[in-house]
């Protein structure tokens, strides 16, 4: 993963979002995920071809790969 995960426990969106699923076919919201979750696109895509468009399973996923990322380069 390129970056940390950094996302705020309270997620102030726009009230047009799901805010429990990810769609990828919305420019704006993939760029807002990406934004929040401080990842590149081909991360989000990975991360949901992975979970599926959950964004609790997307984050729990995407938190998992930072632990093993840091676990490996100890």
């Amino acid at each position: 993963m390129d970056k940390m995960i950094a996302m705020e426990d309270d997620i102030n969106l726009n009230k047009d979002w799901e805010i429990d699923k990810i769609h990828l076919e919305e420019v704006y919201e993939v760029e807002a995920w990406c934004h929040m979750f401080g990842i590149s696109i081909n991360d989000l895509k990975r991360a949901v071809d992975t979970v599926g468009t959950s964004a609790i399973k997307v984050k729990e996923y995407l938190r998992q790969q930072s632990l093993k990322a840091r676990n490996t380069s100890r």
